[in-house]
């Protein structure tokens, strides 16, 4: 054994227990009472939760392209020091990762830098099955779909480009993820709000009205179980898009959905308090979306949550213009002490956490060795106070620019320390050790 975690109350999606954790080469070799060895390093958990690290399959490190944003270092920093021992980078960058070059070239230029262990999706768009291919090869962990329009800018592809791309995929045994949105609406609809000389920050919620996220869940998930495709809906934010989810469901088609953090922390007043800060594709929506949102989650229909970690400059992050603000914020930092605060509340449980930000995204996006504390699983630790009570401070984030909508926030619940394949990266504050990040591909 190269150490042991003593003393600390390991949590998984399914319960708990009072057990020691044993690591070797990098990988759990133990789980139980009394690990303890003599001549074998003892971590001192008394009074911490052992979870496994989380799985956020939905961040944007911006990189190649927009680096002034933030890059893959700066950003698997802040995902350490937010308990994220895998995260999955999406493909809209500059250039978009559309080909197996450029899925090559971003590989090589992100390989080295990262702290935490890292996917990549490429991009399901116009024509491009030929390249979804090739890039599967190559390890994609799985494909985006940018139904609505969003940083970047990719139109949405034709419905027969769309349905080719999802054999594709189904071919490769990958997960395709959508932005689901109807990107023709939105735009009839932005055209219309700036006619009307309309630039304050609700603009962009009445833009993005309900009915265009319900009906791109209905095309999506009909056209990927034709297609034998495995379908995954990213942030989903509207109680009228979960009720249309439950219904296809119900109706035989599988579909995986995904929440962010930020709809299920936010309503629509924000945009009195935050102004374009708060602007999110999709929207922030009203209080009773949340409210839908959250019992999604209690009811086991949402099946993971995540962040769209999606950094801005700071003058980005503070232009009046709701046009010309840029939509998203960082978060892969703060997701666990929100996420754990709401089990303090009673909201939900730390097995759920675990459940929503681990084990279920491993699981569904076949991740060897993620998710779970047990033997034979990757060394991916964290340990976290519970009672720990800190406020949400920016300028303390770990991304390039800690510009956040959290700002001032009382949490309970704070990362102690971070484990990559038992690899030390976070320790009470600070990013300890190099990049010791890999590139995790699918199970076949």
């Amino acid at each position: 054994m190269d150490f042991v975690i003593t003393g600390g109350t390991v949590v998984s999606h399914d319960g708990r227990h009072h057990h020691d954790v044993a690591v070797a080469g990098g990988q759990i070799v133990a789980v139980g009472e009394r690990l303890a060895a003599s001549g074998v390093p003892a971590v001192d958990a008394t009074g911490l939760l052992v979870l496994p690290g989380l799985v956020d399959v939905h961040v944007h490190f911006r990189e190649p392209g927009m680096t002034e944003k933030e890059d893959f270092a700066s950003g698997t920093r802040a995902a350490a020091a937010g308990g994220v021992t895998t995260v999955v980078d999406m493909p809209n960058t500059v250039p978009p990762v559309a080909t197996a070059a450029g899925f090559q070239e971003k590989l090589d230029l992100v390989s080295g830098k990262a702290y935490v262990d890292f996917g990549l999706y490429g991009m399901l768009g116009q024509d491009n099955a030929a390249e979804m291919t090739k890039m599967a090869e190559l390890g994609a962990m799985g494909f985006k779909l940018f139904m609505g329009q969003t940083t970047g800018d990719n139109r949405c592809p034709d419905d027969a480009s769309i349905f080719k791309g999802l054999e594709a995929a189904a071919a490769a045994g990958l997960v395709v993820g959508a932005h689901a949105e109807n990107d023709h609406l939105l735009r009839l609809f932005i055209e219309r709000l700036k006619a009307a000389g309309r630039t304050d920050p609700r603009a962009h919620l009445e833009s993005r009205p309900e009915f265009v996220e319900v009906e791109a869940v209905t095309r999506f998930v009909t056209l990927a179980s034709a297609a034998g495709a495995k379908a995954h809906i990213h942030h989903l934010s509207t109680g009228a898009g979960l009720q249309r989810v439950r219904d296809l469901r119900a109706q035989g088609h599988r579909v995986s959905v995904e929440v962010l953090v930020a709809h299920l922390h936010f309503d629509d007043s924000a945009y009195d308090t935050h102004r374009n800060l708060i602007k999110l594709n999709p929207p922030i929506r009203p209080a009773a979306d949340m409210a839908a949102l959250w019992d999604g989650v209690a009811k086991g229909d949402v099946d993971v949550i995540a962040t769209d970690h999606a950094p801005h400059t700071a003058a980005e992050q503070a232009e009046p213009d709701v046009w010309k603000a840029h939509g998203g914020f960082v978060g892969v930092e703060t997701m666990l002490p929100l996420l754990l605060t709401a089990a303090a509340e009673g909201r939900m449980s730390v097995e759920d956490v675990v459940r929503v930000t681990s084990y279920a995204p491993a699981r569904r996006w076949s991740m060897p060795g993620k998710g779970k504390v047990a033997p034979g699983y990757d060394a991916d630790l964290v340990l976290v106070d519970p009672h720990a009570e800190t406020v949400i401070t920016g300028a303390e984030l770990k991304s390039a620019h800690g510009v956040t909508p959290y700002e001032g926030r009382k949490v309970t619940g704070a990362v102690v320390g971070t484990y990559v394949r038992g690899h030390r990266v976070f320790d009470r504050g600070e990013i300890v050790g190099g990049p010791v990040g890999r590139q995790v591909r699918p199970r076949a």
